[in-house]
């Protein structure tokens, strides 16, 4: 075997471990009008933007109960626009809170109203990333999937971009002045570590760089600055690829036993293998910038 043959087996081990290549979700749509926008003026925004930055097939989370009346012709506008639908429960209960009898209803009762918006398999993503703390209940929830043909839409790299949003939509409200460029640097610092602290776990822990889904919100600050993080990412060395494609990893169809699921798939891999409850847990930091940021 020449030398060349072995460099060259080597180099494209290495390129398949460390890909950089990250799907774009989006929760919560759609979500209601705030501060800075109308709903579907939000929603029409983001689409505009993914369109622009050439985004490949975003995935969104849908909550359809928010107005069934409109919600899903608002949430169809994804789906002409080239982007997927999935399952994100219809009013986004917490499974601990209302147990597996009225959770199944609700997560049942979006399945009918999004049915006309599913494209081949179909996702669904559970509020909170809350699969349960009890394993027997964490267990019927995934029969329950199997059963109604879904898979889990889990993610790779957690954040609190909502808590941007949450913040400038406050300082608005109280007539605060908003450094909208200071509070874009804050998004992309937390949003850009939370996806190197979430790659350097993954090639930790499971010896390669998945295709990675980072969860996104629906949200101002995140419509806002989505140009900014998409431009900064690929200035990294990423790729944005489609959800679909992302979802081809091997990696979205692990089964952990543990029930540490409230912080992506990738942490919860960790969990089992060190026991050890590995985050990016940023939270209090970030709201502490915010409010200091907008004198809030």
């Amino acid at each position: 075997m020449s030398k060349a043959f072995l460099l060259a087996v080597l180099l494209l081990f290495s390129g398949e471990s460390f890909s950089k290549e990250i799907a774009l979700t989006f929760d919560d749509a759609p979500v209601s009008a705030s501060e800075h926008f109308e709903s579907i003026k939000r929603t029409e925004e983001l689409i505009r933007k993914l369109r622009l930055l050439k985004v490949p097939e975003a995935m969104v989370f849908a909550n359809p109960c928010k107005d069934e009346k409109t919600s899903v012709s608002h949430l169809k506008k994804y789906v002409e626009a080239g982007h997927l639908i999935g399952n994100h429960t219809c009013s986004h209960p917490r499974l601990d809170d209302v147990g597996f009898n009225e959770y199944s209803k609700d997560a049942e009762k979006a399945d009918q109203l999004l049915s006309p918006l599913f494209i081949g398999q179909k996702f669904f993503r559970f509020p909170f990333l809350n699969e349960s703390k009890d394993e027997k209940l964490r267990d019927q929830i995934r029969a329950w999937l199997k059963t109604n043909g879904y898979r889990n839409g889990m993610v790779s790299v957690d954040n609190d971009d909502y808590i941007v949003s949450w913040a400038i939509n406050k300082a608005k409200e109280t007539g605060k002045k908003i450094d909208y460029k200071k509070v874009e640097k804050i998004f992309l610092n937390h949003l850009l570590g939370a996806v190197e602290f979430y790659d350097d776990l993954a090639v930790k822990q499971l010896g390669y760089s998945p295709k990675h889904v980072i969860l996104l919100h629906e949200v101002d600050a995140t419509v806002m600055f989505i140009d900014s993080l998409v431009k900064e990412l690929r200035q990294r060395g990423w790729k944005i690829i489609s959800a679909k494609e992302a979802f081809e990893d091997r990696l979205y169809l692990e089964q952990p036993k543990n029930t540490y699921a409230n912080n992506g798939i990738i942490a919860q891999i960790a969990m089992e293998k060190t026991g050890e409850k590995i985050a990016y847990n940023h939270f209090d930091e970030l709201k502490a910038e915010l409010v200091k940021a907008l004198g809030l």
